[in-house]
């Protein structure tokens, strides 16, 4: 025991591992108990939990954090103590997602070969779920800008709406119309608008909280909304992002502005009733 131990200490620390020193444990039954659950859904979060939960109930699991291109889903808690554990998923030679196991104490020999067998057989599931995040992300996001597209914008409203009526809180709606936009498309064509259409989008993002989020909502008309926002914090976020497209290169060199109107959810507001009160507030500051 004590030479496997030793064995566990050497490569324990590696992101990949050894398959010459991989050994089943769990046998087939325990095994098809595992898998028959991740089954149930292609959603990473849910699949992330599931996950999450079973290692929790086999071995000394505190935390779970599941890293792909995209984002990262986090699972218990995480430190930065010693015993911490990543292992790499990999898919046609190339890393596609990285899990980082943290745990409350070290692991023995054969906890550790568990762990092994169970993140070989978690692979699969875990690569139908990044496919599907993919498909959902190219879905519900704006090819030119990266930012959330229309539906995606309609479907994040819908849920803080839901929020706001189970457990009262605020949020704020921001529309944002660019000024002067049609003028340097006419003049200096598609791709220099295109140009423009970025910069603007990185710019208000750039200005929001890591809680808010920024859309585009069709041409050259932006929405954020502002999460857990105050009608103070909400006049300075709006301010920040005026000014920075003062200071932004391409946009001051076009003299493109943009004029913003924003609105705080009420208790009798419905989702057309506070997207048509921002919508006024920004034909009003524009004119």
């Amino acid at each position: 025991m004590e030479q496997l131990n030793q064995l566990y200490e050497q490569h324990v620390g590696e992101n990949v591992f050894n398959p010459a020193h991989y050994a089943p444990v769990l046998n087939q039954h325990e095994l098809s108990t595992f898998f028959q659950k991740w089954l149930t859904t292609i959603d990473l979060a849910i699949l992330g939990e599931l996950f999450f939960e079973q290692l929790e109930n086999t071995l000394p699991l505190c935390g779970l954090k599941i890293q792909c291109n995209h984002s990262d889903f986090c699972f218990g808690l995480r430190s930065n103590n010693r015993y911490n554990k990543r292992l790499a998923v990999i898919q046609h030679d190339e890393q596609v997602a990285m899990i980082h196991y943290t745990f409350t104490r070290t692991l023995v020999a054969r906890e550790w070969q568990i762990l092994q067998q169970l993140h070989i057989l978690f692979q699969n599931p875990l690569k139908n779920g990044l496919e599907y995040e993919r498909i959902k992300l190219a879905a519900t996001r704006d090819n030119l800008t990266s930012l959330g597209n229309r539906s995606s914008f309609d479907d994040t409203m819908h849920r803080l709406f839901s929020h706001a009526k189970r457990q009262p809180s605020q949020f704020a709606l921001l529309v944002i119309d660019l000024n002067k936009f049609k003028q340097v498309n006419d003049q200096y064509g598609h791709s220099q608008g295109d140009k423009i259409l970025v910069a603007c989008a990185d710019t208000i993002s750039c200005c929001l909280r890591d809680t808010d989020f920024a859309f585009r909502f069709g041409g050259d008309e932006f929405c954020c909304l502002l999460t857990d926002t105050s009608i103070d914090s909400c006049q300075q976020i709006t301010e920040r992002i005026q000014q920075a497209f003062k200071e932004q290169d391409l946009l001051a060199q076009h003299g493109v502005s943009c004029s913003i109107g924003s609105a705080i959810y009420q208790s009798d507001d419905t989702e057309h009733c506070l997207f048509m009160r921002a919508d006024a507030a920004m034909y009003r500051n524009k004119n």
